[in-house]
Order: structure tokens, then sequence, then C-alpha cells
């Protein structure tokens, strides 16, 4: 049997554990939001099942023949691998079910993960029947993505028996804080794909509108949002606490966004998605930080 270079596994799977790390701080943060204890087991199975849904779709990136042909080669040859991914999430939800933590937005945390990488959609193209994955369907992705993580945490948080429920402003700006600037970095995440996806065919923001208007886009969206939460403060509506949490949120978003647009040397584009994804983990410790100030 071939074995695995070890340098080869981190490679690969290294961006992968770096999103399930994200999913845990965020999952903390929630709890200690909601008043309620850190509980290690939905902690645990909350950055496993993260870690299985975007390993699974490393399975299914076609387009990576042409953005990263050496991870897709990775995978091809490792197929055996895709039984890793689905083994986690079926014992995270078995681990759940046994310790009655199961709640229906574990149910749709799964669903729509595997919507979103396996091809089982039914969708009439050419007047044929096609299955395709949400993250196929131009826009729909980018959404999927951002409710999912800036919904998740705080949802299961919520389904804690010892939570208390914040004030519902401040709860609403945190969520619209993590909602929003996944939304952005999802979308800045296509951006240095952008020749590769188009020789591939695939449809994105960057593909469809080009990066020019993506950047201004994603750019008013974060002023549009930062004056109404402004705003928001000013008619004390809201908190200072939650405020600066959100306006953190959007700046360390900012930062790590502005690569995406203006790097183009191949050696350093390895490192933007990476950047890109610290944005999840830079919004799981702002919430860790801010619940003690709330």
């Amino acid at each position: 049997m071939e074995t695995i270079p070890f340098k080869a596994v981190v490679r690969m799977l290294g961006p992968i554990a770096w999103l399930a790390i994200a999913a845990g701080l965020q999952m903390v943060g929630a709890l200690l939001f909601f008043k309620a204890p850190v509980d290690l087991i939905l902690v645990f199975t909350g950055a496993t099942i993260t870690f299985g849904v975007y390993l699974l779709n490393r399975f299914t990136d076609d387009e990576d023949s042409y953005n990263y042909p050496e991870q897709r080669m990775f995978f091809q040859k490792k197929s055996i691998l895709i039984a890793l991914p689905i083994g986690l999430i079926a014992t995270s939800m078995a681990l759940l079910a046994i310790t009655k933590r199961l709640v229906a937005w574990h149910i749709i945390l799964i669903v729509f993960g595997i919507l979103y990488s396996v091809s089982v959609i039914p969708f009439i193209r050419n007047k044929s029947l096609c299955f395709i994955r949400l993250k196929n369907i131009l826009f729909v992705k980018n959404i999927a993505v951002s409710l999912l993580w800036g919904i998740t945490p705080f949802a299961l948080a919520a389904s804690q028996q010892f939570s208390v429920m914040p004030e519902k402003p401040d709860l609403l700006i945190a969520v619209v804080s993590f909602c929003l600037t996944t939304f952005i970095t999802a979308i800045a995440y296509d951006v240095p794909d952008v020749e590769g996806d188009r020789y591939a065919g695939v449809l994105t923001i960057a593909t469809r509108f080009g990066e020019k208007f993506t950047a201004h886009f994603l750019l008013y969206a974060g002023i549009i949002a930062s004056l109404i939460v402004g705003i928001s403060y000013t008619m004390g509506k809201i908190g200072l606490p939650v405020l600066i949490l959100f306006f953190a949120n959007i700046l360390w978003t900012g930062i790590v966004t502005l690569p995406a647009f203006i790097i183009r040397i191949p050696v350093l584009k390895s490192y933007i998605k990476p950047l890109l994804d610290s944005q999840c983990v830079f919004c799981g410790i702002s919430l860790i930080v801010f619940s003690f100030f709330q």
C-alpha cells in the first residue's frame, strides 16, 4: 500500500483543519455569548463536521484541475480517503444523538453541507436533466456559506438548556457581522481563481461580472452595513461592545480581502485563501473576547 508523505497530508488537509479550528472557536464564543457552559462535545462535533464537509468538497471540486492541479491529483489518487469525511460526519451525528445534543440545526448543517459539495440537486440544462451542487449556482453558494457560518454557532448555543438569550438587537448585529464578513470573503475567495474558473466554465461573481465590479460590490456592501450599524448605535438601539465587535470583524475582513484583488504572483497566491479563512478564526476570537464585556 502506497504511503502518503506527511508534508503532503499537512499541505492538503491543513487549510481544512484551519476552518475546523475556526468553527470550534466560534462555537466557544457563541456559548460564552449566551452565558452557557463551554460544551466540549458541541465544540468538537462542530469542528469535525466542518472538517468533514470541506474535506468532502475536495473530492468533488473538478475546477481544481485548472486552479490547483496538485491538490486535485492528490485527492483523485487518494480517493479512498473519502471514507474519512463520511465517517467524521456520521460519528459526530451519532455522538450528538447519544448525548442528546442533536438539534434540528445540526441536520440543516449536514444537509446543506452535502448539497454544497455533492451534485444531487436536479437541474434542467439544454432541455436535459442533470444534477448540480449549490456551489455551482451563482450567488446562492455565497449566501448559503455566509448563512451557515453566520447562524450555526449562535443557533447551536441557543439550543443549550442553560443558555441566556442576549438582547435581541445585540444578537442580531453579532449574527449579521458573522454573515456579512463571511459573505464578503466567500466572494473574494473566487477572485484569485478567476482565470481558471473561466477556463473551466465555473460561474462566480468574479467570472460573471469581473474583478472590478466584485471589488466595488463588496466595498459598498461593507460601507452600507457599517452605516446602518453606526446609526443604530447613535440611536441607542445597540450597545458599544457589539458595535466594536462588528467593526473589528469588518476591519479584519477588509485587511484579509485586499490581497485577493492585488496579488497575482503565483507563489504568493497559495497564501491568499488561508488568509481569507482567517476571517472565520478572527470572528471566533473576537466573539470570545466580546463575551467578557457584554
